[in-house]
């Protein structure tokens, strides 16, 4: 296998962002090259018309031949002045532009890449610190490189002209600037190079207080908050998330601090030493006043340039490491597809085999799962049951591809499913999870999780009535176009068991041939959940179905019944067979009918 990347060079960054520029916005790449051009030769023409003109006057050149050789020169200052302002907005504009480009494109990446990189908490870091510098506007990762890669190649076109020029006075004089500019640019890299390391962080800083912020602004948490009075803890939590950021910026800060008390020095003796030795030679008449005002100038600029190099350089590398953690994001938060994939409608039936599975989150953590083996054939009803930990749920998550195991294989219809494409083994499931996703569309769109425009609103209408939510739809004026969820005004607001039946018609709407549902009924009272897991299974019809919960009454009416305990399958059978063999799915049994009936006692 081919080793993933963990960084990537400047250069290759460059050509990167330089190919998308193109692809997104040509115009700005051409716009790029005029400013480049008019950024190089602009200074050199105003370096040069003190020294023609007092070249003219010294000559004693007539008055026509001045005023069309300093009309010449000023003409075309003012056009390439004219030019690059002509350019200034738009290149400005596009450029941000291709900022949120990028951040569009790591809010698509952060929904479809592989979830078992999402729902990791090294993920979400990782995420944090490829967009986090994307809301920076002028200081993002993407404005940063533009505009150091172009400042340096001013800069370097620039450095040849101007080196050329102050060689002919003096060569030494080239070599102190370049020396002492060096200096200032490691100083300023180490601190860089600091703030880099310990960049992590503050993406744990940042991602805590987005949590936070969330939390206190959710409907979800309004009532414990206000009833638990729980506003002081969450404002002590902000505060003291605040209170680091500031104390990591402070200490980003005092690193740059002292990089800029070494730029300061170097710059007094830089400059100090150039403009003395200019001052020397034209006291001395080793140079004409003319060249004085000519080498005066290149040596402002030249130095001028230098420094910019630097300062660009150090730009350039800050806005590297940021862009490195944006490709390894966008790049490597998908596991390739097979070479030679298996076609899921070439598979002549839709068993499932788990054989000797085993698996970790971490891997060198304790398994989640150890040696798990079973067989689901086609059209059967399978229970998974076991108290909370022990493993169910990770089943549904490798069944999905979500993970992959350590050991052993999952097989559908013979084939692994490594074998298949994720998105063409995702078809071959509904899946209703306990957590409910219900986003602000109509309630037709959140049957179908598809565009208006592409939804069959009559099979929505049918999927309603066949799971009993149709008519309670149908009280409100828009029907299926009605919009869900309360922060919209008069949006369709449902019951948990409404809830579940929503999400029955949609798992129904996909109509994929294996239907998984994962605890949904968690939150409802035991014989709401019975009466649903059974009104579920009547509508799997002829589908394999795998039904996940921790409440053994619930799955009586499936064929086969496993239950987990610490990632191992203790026991198989029907809900009848296992109460015959006395054994542990019996004892739970026991204890939660015992509870029931002590609940349903105080009840009444």
């Amino acid at each position: 296998m081919k080793k993933k990347k963990q960084s990537y060079s400047i250069l290759n960054n460059i050509r990167f962002l330089l190919k998308d520029m193109w692809k997104q916005y040509p115009l700005l790449v051409v716009y790029l090259l005029i400013q480049v051009v008019c950024s190089v030769v602009s200074p050199v023409m105003t370096m040069l018309l003190p020294k023609i003109t007092l070249d003219l006057v010294l000559a004693k050149a007539e008055a026509g031949r001045i005023v069309i050789v300093l009309g010449g020169v000023g003409l075309t200052i003012a056009l390439l002045m004219g030019l690059m302002k002509m350019t200034e907005k738009g290149r400005y504009m596009m450029y941000n532009s291709m900022r949120s480009h990028y951040q569009i494109r790591l809010f698509k990446q952060s929904m479809f890449c592989d979830y078992n990189f999402i729902e990791k908490a090294e993920g979400q870091k990782k995420y944090m610190r490829a967009y986090d510098p994307l809301l920076n506007g002028d200081n993002s990762s993407v404005s940063r490189m533009t505009v150091a890669m172009v400042d340096i190649t001013i800069c370097m076109l620039s450095f040849v002209i101007y080196s050329g020029i102050i060689s002919f006075l003096n060569p030494a004089v080239v070599v102190l600037l370049v020396v002492l500019s060096s200096i200032n640019y490691f100083a300023a890299e180490h601190a860089r190079k600091y703030q880099y390391n310990i960049r992590d962080e503050n993406a744990v800083l940042q991602n805590k207080l987005w949590y936070i912020q969330t939390a206190m602004n959710g409907v979800e948490a309004g009532k414990d908050i206000r009833l638990y009075g729980m506003e002081d803890w969450f404002s002590t939590m902000w505060d003291n998330i605040q209170d680091g950021i500031t104390a990591w910026r402070q200490r980003v800060r005092n690193r740059y601090f002292m990089a800029d008390a070494v730029s300061g020095l170097t710059l007094f003796l830089r400059d100090g030493i150039a403009y003395g030795y200019l001052i020397w030679a034209v006291m001395t008449g080793e140079i004409s006043i003319g060249d004085f005002v000519l080498y005066f100038a290149a040596v402002t600029e030249f130095s001028g340039f230098v420094s910019r190099f630097g300062r660009n350089l150090n730009f350039l590398h800050d806005a590297n490491f940021q862009m490195c953690d944006m490709r390894l994001f966008l790049e490597q938060t998908n596991a390739p597809d097979p070479e030679e994939p298996v076609d899921v409608r070439s598979l002549k039936d839709m068993t499932i085999e788990f054989s000797h599975v085993t698996f970790s989150y971490e891997n060198d953590s304790e398994p989640v799962l150890c040696d798990i083996s079973f067989t689901i054939k086609p059209g059967e009803k399978m229970a998974l049951v076991g108290v909370n930990g022990a493993g169910k749920t990770t089943i549904t998550k490798l069944l999905c591809g979500f993970y992959k195991p350590q050991k052993g294989e999952i097989r559908i219809g013979g084939v692994d499913i490594r074998h298949f494409r994720k998105e063409d083994l995702f078809s071959l499931y509904s899946v209703v999870f306990q957590d409910i996703y219900i986003p602000p569309f109509s309630v037709a769109e959140n049957v179908s999780l598809k565009p208006l425009g592409e939804t069959d609103i009559n099979r929505v209408e049918i999927c309603l009535n066949e799971t009993g939510l149709y008519d309670k739809i149908m009280e409100y004026p828009n029907g299926c176009h009605e919009i869900m969820g309360s922060d919209i005004e008069e949006g369709v607001v449902l019951s948990g068991g409404q809830k579940q039946k929503l999400l029955m018609s949609r798992a129904l709407y996909k109509d994929a041939p294996i239907l998984i549902l994962d605890e949904p009924t968690a939150a409802l009272d035991p014989i709401a959940e019975s009466e649903t897991y059974e009104s579920f299974g009547r509508l799997s019809k002829n589908k394999t179905a795998i039904f996940i919960s921790h409440r053994l009454a619930s799955t009586r009416f499936c064929d086969q019944i496993f239950l987990l305990e610490n990632g191992k399958l203790l026991e198989v059978g029907t809900h009848e067979e296992l109460l015959k063999k006395n054994g542990r799915y019996a004892e739970m049994f026991e204890i939660q009918s015992q509870y029931y009936k002590e609940e349903r006692v105080q009840n009444e």
